[in-house]
């Protein structure tokens, strides 16, 4: 993982189940991350996906992808 020590808790705002990827909404930085599903950790058996409205903890780094100001290097359900 690569770690600029930018972490967060956050709250997951849109997934699109079909491509994988998705948005989180950071919980004491006024930023959106853009999460992509390789960048979840789940065990060797569990499908990488995240649901609106759950809540999570992300390392990111700046700057963002597709038009986000941040990206998810590590995203972790809580």
């Amino acid at each position: 993982m690569r770690d600029q020590g930018l972490r967060d808790t956050g709250v997951v705002t849109i997934w699109h189940t079909d491509q994988g990827w998705g948005v989180v909404a950071l919980d004491h930085v006024d930023l959106t991350v853009w999460v992509h599903f390789s960048h979840i950790v789940a065990g060797p058996n569990e499908f990488r996906s995240l649901t609106p409205g759950q809540q999570v903890r992300c390392h990111y780094e700046v700057p963002g992808q597709d038009g986000y100001p941040a990206r998810a290097v590590e995203v972790t359900n809580l």
